[in-house]
């Protein structure tokens, strides 16, 4: 019989971190929802995930003997944007959603095999032209007509609070100091004339795994609506954390660039662009916690960013071809 004990300590730390007393709650509700799921599906539950942090993902067997995963979560728009997306993308460069049920924020899925993340790909540039490929398949889904999803620009929004409200202003200001800039990009990128689809939200080299059947394919989307550039940020920025130096940095972010606008066929200006709002929105968010190992890297992106946004012409972001 699960209890509340059973389950990996630092999932319990994220939880109760991210949800407070909500996430405690939920935590000792927890083992009901697994036995309801359970029944629901008439599952065999398994192990958790090594990865697990914030949701309960546990691998399972379906009464035929088919492999799928689990994934629980607290109630939150996360949770419920990724349900609606994936039913939205019907597998369509995604792992495919075998059932869900809402009320307990619980999600059946297929598995994918071996599984492996993408970051066990050696070379750098070959990450990104799968990672891209998958945003172009991603991207081909048509946008949806009637939806709950949020839209980025209201995750911008969010994000200017933040930095703006962080205690330590020193901290901020380089964020702060970038907003006119990214709310003009984002004014064009909201233009008429833009098409607003649907996005992954959150993909980055531990959300793309391989799968014997079907290839890379991408898992967790985020499910936000916005201008397709603004979905290569999250990969470009977290390869820009795998680079020791400013110079490799600069490097990464150039060859990623270059890659996504081939793939895509959108200006390079379109890609960076897309990286840079990515770059100010996530680590502006990220002021809410105490700073880490990663504060220090992701101040000499944000430099390295500024510098090579002084040779960027806002106005190419209206012209999407390369």
């Amino acid at each position: 019989m699960l209890c509340e004990t059973t389950f990996p300590e630092r999932f319990r730390r994220y939880a109760t971190r991210e949800f407070g007393k909500k996430g405690q709650a939920w935590l000792a509700e927890l083992p009901a929802i697994l036995s309801r799921c359970c029944d629901r599906w008439g599952l065999t539950l398994g192990c958790p995930t090594a990865e697990i942090k914030v949701n309960y993902i546990a691998y399972v067997e379906l009464g035929t003997g088919a492999e799928a995963v689990l994934k629980v979560g607290v109630p939150h728009g996360d949770f419920s944007a990724e349900m609606e997306a994936l039913a939205i993308y019907k597998g369509r460069g995604i792992n495919r959603l075998i059932d869900c049920d809402k009320a307990l924020n619980a999600m059946l899925l297929k598995r994918l095999r071996p599984g492996k993340m993408l970051d066990s790909v050696d070379n750098v540039r070959e990450q990104s032209e799968i990672a891209a490929r998958i945003l172009r398949d991603l991207h081909a889904t048509p946008p949806p007509s009637h939806h709950t999803l949020p839209h980025f620009m209201d995750w911008m929004l969010s994000a200017f609070a933040d930095a703006r409200s962080c205690k330590d202003q020193t901290r901020a200001r380089g964020y702060i100091e970038q907003i006119p800039r990214v709310e003009s990009m984002m004014e064009i990128l909201l233009e008429p004339d833009e098409p607003q689809i649907l996005l992954h939200g959150d993909l980055h080299h531990w959300n793309i795994l391989s799968d014997a059947d079907r290839g890379w394919m991408a898992i967790d989307p985020k499910g936000v609506i916005g201008a397709s550039c603004l979905d290569v940020g999250r990969f470009i920025n977290n390869a820009m954390g795998f680079g020791e130096t400013a110079a490799e940095k600069r490097e990464i972010l150039l060859e990623a660039v270059a890659v996504f606008s081939d793939v895509l066929g959108e200006n390079e200006e379109r890609m960076f662009a897309g990286a840079f709002c990515d770059e100010i929105m996530g680590s502006s968010w990220g002021l809410k916690q105490a700073p880490n190992a990663r504060e220090a890297s992701a101040q000499q992106a944000l430099k390295v960013m500024v510098e090579m946004a002084q040779d960027v012409d806002d106005r190419r972001l209206r012209c999407r071809a390369v």
